[in-house]
């Protein structure tokens, strides 16, 4: 069986995550120093009420310390209660990988205590990537109850190993992010969440749900079908497979003036067909509650085609109804051919 795994970047590696692992995805906010931890631990910060420390992978397998930047991320990664964030410079894909594609290394990697986080290789198109074992992950980061804040918030000088010396417009930004992150509603019931793929149109975010979602990829090679309308960009071979590109912008009355770099693979029923987008956001878990009807006054591209309107991270996010936009007459092709 395919696994599905998050192919990311830091400082040059490509690494995998199981996506089941992935509980959703941050951009980085301020960090809070721990004391006696190891130094691939550079932190800790507030997320909804969960204290999450934070691990540099490059540090982590020998490297040497790199500057974090604005643009990077934090994947945050569960199993079993446990909890922890790994930071991201670069998000990649989200591809179902062939275990014919996957070489176990472990029998191989010798003594060095790094190797046991590394478990396979992923042999794809383009390089190499090494999975990583999320348990081993886990059971390296310090238990919650054992952390402590060195650091109140707003103090800028302990960030800058991480960091470097930050402007006060990028402590601000950072600091900003920390505080949206450990917002958390008092009655708020976080049962059930449910994980969305979060992209770009444009200048509009919105969510899709990941269960819909096979994996990301750049768009590229993209060959036009004749006697099809705009909506219809073309097909772009995915790996051997065709997948046809259906641009939803104009069902949702959006200007289709942007370019779009990437795609979402997404499957409904029988039909697979690829969603392209100005980006790929993230990752985000949502409850129910977490999800608000989108009011009858708002001037919000797509309103008649979304579910509702969520916050995270400082951002309203749209979530789409996909079944509900295939069905659209602006998607209909209804031409005939002479």
């Amino acid at each position: 069986m395919d696994q599905t795994t998050l192919i990311f970047g830091h400082r040059g590696a490509r690494y995998g995550l199981d996506v089941r692992a992935v509980r959703e995805i941050v951009w980085l906010p301020e960090i809070a120093p721990v004391e006696e931890q190891p130094p691939y631990i550079a932190g800790i910060f507030n997320l909804r009420g969960r204290i999450v420390p934070v691990m540099d992978l490059g540090l982590r397998f020998g490297h040497a310390r790199s500057r974090w930047i604005r643009s990077d991320r934090v994947i945050v990664i569960d199993s079993d209660g446990a909890r922890a964030g790994v930071v991201a410079s670069e998000l990649h894909d989200v591809l179902a990988i062939a275990p014919a594609a996957i070489e176990n290394v472990r029998a191989h990697q010798g003594a060095a205590d790094h190797a046991r986080f590394v478990y396979a290789e992923a042999k794809l198109d383009d390089g190499l990537v090494m999975l990583l074992d999320v348990d081993a992950l886990l059971r390296s980061m310090p238990a919650e109850e054992q952390l402590s804040v060195q650091a109140p918030p707003g103090t800028a000088e302990p960030q800058s190993p991480w960091f470097g010396m930050l402007t006060p417009e990028e402590a601000e930004l950072f600091r900003s992010r920390a505080r949206s992150l450990a917002q958390v509603q008092a009655s708020e019931d976080r049962c059930g969440l449910e994980a969305y793929a979060v992209i770009r149109l444009d200048g509009e975010l919105f969510g899709v749900g990941l269960d819909l979602v096979r994996e990301f990829s750049h768009l590229r090679g993209i060959t036009p079908v004749p006697c099809c309308p705009p909506h219809i960009l073309g097909n772009m071979n995915l790996r051997g497979d065709i997948l046809t590109l259906v641009d939803i912008r104009p069902a949702l009355e959006m200007t289709v003036a942007g370019t779009m770099s990437e795609v979402v693979v997404v499957r409904i029923g029988d039909l697979t067909f690829g969603l392209p987008a100005t980006q790929i956001v993230g990752v985000v878990q949502l409850a129910a509650s977490d999800i608000a009807a989108v009011p009858v006054a708002s001037d919000r591209a797509g309103k008649a085609y979304c579910k509702g309107v969520a916050a995270a991270g400082g951002h309203a996010i749209g979530i789409l109804d996909l079944e509900k936009i295939l069905a659209a007459g602006e998607l209909q092709v209804t031409e005939l051919v002479q």
